[in-house]
């Protein structure tokens, strides 16, 4: 091997290695340098015999800015104990610790991202923010009490996007173990080694709350069920006269997003270890349903399939030939073509243990998992999707459904699927414009998401336009972990409140897709709403001015269109036909009517109430 070959090998970790030491310099200077100064300086304030409460908020303020400052906190913690009391002085570190932790989080969300991105690239930011998250809640635990690396870890959980409510959690929950042991150190003068001690409460109370919350939750994935036996008006304004009875319980959903290539080659186990994950006993039994476009550009594919489940027999069984369904919109309309797939489900007795595996755009997803969702009440399913729209967004949702009378999705179910199988190859069989139109919900999430992945998707949008391989992979993989994140942290997996975060641009596209005959494909539409959208935030003074112009540059670029005729049309009373998709949008979320704008790059804000001249203006 050449030196070459060595240093190219070698470089990803030199880049790391000297990224922190960059990281250990910065906060081990000050301590350092001026350490004696600033203990100094503590012990005289302490001295000095301050009231409590100029006391509590300076020993805060001190803790809450120790991410930044060479503060000693662990003496200042003891002296807040001393000079507090237990209680009090727990409950100042704590808030002052916990608070210089959001600050760290806050320096490494803003600057320390794009500095890593910077010298690293956003493949190895993405890398960091996967080994957050698995190995996050412990790697914090550990290093709340350890100098410096206290600070370091919660500056890194920033940079690398750790999920912000678990970050919080977390700390606050180990920052109470911290302050314990210190404000007893100080109030009750023990004389033990106070690093060990610091350490020891550290872990020790989210060992014991993390206990707690297993013992209350139950065996992971597993339903938990809390009942309330029968006792009169257990409502606080029930009819008088009532009883009732409540059940309250939980269910648990998990299924992995998997991203490969060549999913149907026998060699690839991807497949195979997803059904082995699922199966009780015996062979998983399997109905495999493909995209009808999908066949007619690669006719080989039923035959492919097939052999892939004669080259695993231990595993897997292909209970019929795969069955070919119309792909796009057709597929969705109404319920023509379900009972097709319902009789196949009952032809082959494919029941709640069996499998239906489907393969193709987001339109035949969405129709075969609405018939798995509703046939024997569930039906696993698996998808596997064959478009740049479905890789990066609804195939990764908990969302399936059907049209109906011209209105998008409004027959549906939320049912996660088993799995998610995202296989790359199938992109390059699509069409230029099918392609780029799914870019559009990557641009979507990023501007109400992430705003280093919007400059990232700024930064190579010549490459995703000409469908480069790595800028291709990195925009799928990104948009389906935001999807992903949204889902599992946004609190509302089945949107049972009146909102849609991730709907952002999506009232006018659904409207603008059923005024065209889906003439528009769904990605296109899409981007007109995010321009569209985009100059109303503006309008509306939600979004900085100039914003607007710097989102449809970039759709622009990507070969997005913003605008379309259609968008002159006028209703019978003279208004723009599109603002009929606002009561749409209000009548299917069954409530107040709730829009996704933006208030900065990657930042999302929720309004209920729409401007319709401003509208109309936005559409100029």
């Amino acid at each position: 091997m050449n030196n070459a070959n060595v240093f190219r090998l070698a470089a990803p970790a030199l880049r790391w290695m000297f990224v922190l030491f960059l990281l250990v310099a910065a906060l081990t200077a000050p301590f350092v340098l001026f350490e004696e100064q600033i203990e100094s300086l503590a012990v005289q304030v302490i001295d000095a015999g301050p009231c409590k409460t100029q006391l509590a908020l300076l020993i805060g303020g001190a803790l809450a800015l120790d991410v930044v400052l060479p503060v000693p906190s662990s003496l200042v913690n003891a002296a807040a104990g001393a000079a507090l009391g237990f209680a009090l002085g727990m409950i100042v570190s704590w808030l002052g610790m916990t608070f210089g932790c959001l600050l760290g989080y806050w320096i490494g969300a803003t600057g320390g991202a794009a500095v890593v991105r910077r010298l690293l690239g956003a493949k190895e930011l993405e890398r960091a923010a996967r080994i957050a998250e698995n190995l996050g809640v412990a790697t914090l635990v550990l290093m709340r009490a350890v100098p410096v690396l206290a600070e370091a870890s919660t500056i890194a959980a920033g940079a690398a996007r750790y999920p912000l409510a678990r970050f919080v959690a977390t700390v606050a929950v180990a920052n109470t173990g911290i302050a314990a042991a210190y404000a007893g150190i100080g109030a009750f003068a023990w004389s033990v080694n106070s690093f060990l001690l610091a350490v020891a409460g550290a872990v020790g109370f989210p060992v014991i709350a993390f206990a707690l919350y297993r013992a209350m939750s139950g065996i992971p994935g597993a339903q938990r069920t809390a009942a309330v036996p029968f006792r009169a008006n257990i409502e606080d304004n029930a009819p008088a006269g009532a009883d009732f009875a409540e059940a309250e319980f939980a269910v648990r959903f998990r299924y992995p997003v998997a991203f490969t290539r060549g999913v149907f080659r026998p060699s690839n186990p991807t497949l195979a270890h997803v059904l082995a994950r699922g199966r009780a006993a015996g062979t998983a039994r399997c109905l495999v349903v493909l995209d009808g476009g999908l066949v007619r550009a690669e006719p080989g594919l039923p035959g492919q399939i097939e052999g892939y489940f004669a080259a695993h027999p231990e595993t897997m069984r292909l209970l019929d030939t795969p069955l070919v369904v119309p792909g796009g919109e057709s597929v969705k309309a109404g319920f023509s073509r379900l009972p097709d797939i319902f009789v196949a489900f009952q032809r082959n007795a494919v029941d709640r243990h069996a499998f239906v595996i489907a393969v193709g755009g987001g339109a035949v997803l969405d129709a075969v998992g609405f018939a798995a969702a509703t046939a024997h009440r569930g039906i696993r399913h698996i998808r596997v999707p064959t478009t740049v729209l479905g890789q990066n967004d609804s195939g990764v949702g908990v969302k399936n459904a059907v049209n109906l009378n011209g209105v998008k999705n409004y027959a549906g179910s939320f049912a996660p699927p088993f799995a998610v199988l995202n296989d790359f190859d199938f992109l390059a069989r699509l069409p230029r414009r099918e392609r780029i139109a799914g870019i559009s919900e990557a641009v979507k999430v990023a501007l109400i998401r992430d705003g280093v992945f919007f400059a990232w998707l700024e930064d190579n949008a010549e490459a995703l336009a000409a469908f480069e391989p790595r800028a291709e992979e990195y925009m799928v993989r990104r948009s389906a972990e935001l999807h992903l994140n949204q889902i599992v942290n946004g609190g509302d997996p089945f949107e049972t409140g009146s909102a849609r975060p991730l709907d952002f641009g999506h009232w006018s596209a659904h409207k603008l897709e059923a005024m065209t005959g889906h003439e528009v494909r769904h990605g296109e539409a899409v981007a007109i709403g995010i321009a569209l959208d985009a100059r109303y935030s503006v309008l509306a003074a939600m979004l900085p001015a100039g914003e607007d112009d710097r989102i449809v540059a970039l759709l622009d670029r990507l070969g997005l269109p913003v605008w379309h005729p259609a968008m002159r049309e006028l209703d019978g009373a003279g208004d723009p036909a599109i603002l009929a998709g606002l009561r749409e949008f209000q009548e299917h979320l069954g409530g107040e009517l709730t829009i996704t704008l933006l208030s900065g790059i990657g930042q999302g804000r929720e309004v209920h109430d729409i401007d319709s001249a401003l509208i109309a203006q936005a559409m100029i």
